[in-house]
């Protein structure tokens, strides 16, 4: 009766084990530890990239846009004080929360997320993320194509959401694909799917995440970012 109970205990203990294996956070970005887990930043002065304390959520990174820039963006994950290095043929699972200072009108927007190719062949983002004219919006650009609106919801200035994005990476625009999971909720895209398949996979891709102002550089943007998570699957990142 013993060995039985050991026997079960064992069996047990190797299934926990086994599950535990299956799942794996790559990459904890938690504000709390600098903005040195990212691989690099890019951000052009005055603007700024700090970890200023926020109620209810503890240290967060505060993307500062400043007026008459482009820019202010983190590139890449560094786990352990080592740049990342992401793959072809890879399941990918990115969570994150952000809220945005401001949600520009019609005929503007500005990037709070990309999948960005380095150095681009065919894609220079196959995946991105807009805000503007109240929609946050989630755009696919395949090869030689223009950008493609695959998924957008409202959203306002000063709320926060929460992000889970899976990417499969492929080269074949018939085996990459995209999932999106906004606020704990699986997303349909436009096609009626829920898993948007297409080329994920240029050169050497890595996100980004701040403010990119690719039109219009008249407005200051703060992009505030927490929770930042990489893991193979979306119970990694949820």
């Amino acid at each position: 009766m013993v060995a039985a109970s050991a026997a079960t205990a064992a069996a047990g203990l190797l299934l926990l084990n086994t599950n535990s294996a299956q799942a794996a956070v790559l990459w904890d970005g938690d504000a709390a530890s600098g903005t040195g887990v990212f691989g690099s930043v890019e951000c052009d002065a005055p603007g700024s990239l700090t970890t200023p304390e926020q109620s209810g959520h503890g240290a967060v990174f505060q993307y500062s846009k400043s007026v008459g820039t482009y820019r202010c963006e983190s590139r890449g994950i560094s786990p352990d004080g080592s740049r990342y290095a992401f793959a072809n043929d890879k399941t990918y699972w990115l969570g994150w929360e952000q809220k945005f200072s401001v949600v520009p009108g019609s005929g503007s927007d500005f990037v709070p997320w990309q999948w960005k190719s380095y150095p681009n062949s065919s894609q220079n983002y196959p995946v991105l993320m807009t805000v503007g004219s109240g929609q946050l919006k989630l755009i696919y650009v395949g090869p030689g194509a223009g950008w493609k609106t695959v998924w957008s919801t409202p959203v306002s200035a000063g709320a926060w959401n929460r992000v889970a994005l899976g990417i499969h990476t492929s080269t074949s625009e018939s085996s990459g694909w995209v999932e999106l999971y906004y606020n704990g909720t699986r997303q349909t895209f436009s096609d009626g799917s829920t898993r948007m398949t297409g080329r994920t996979w240029d050169s050497a891709n890595e996100p980004k995440w701040g403010a990119y102002d690719r039109d219009n550089t008249t407005t200051k943007i703060v992009n505030t970012v927490d929770s930042l998570k990489v893991g193979s699957s979306y119970g990694d990142v949820d």
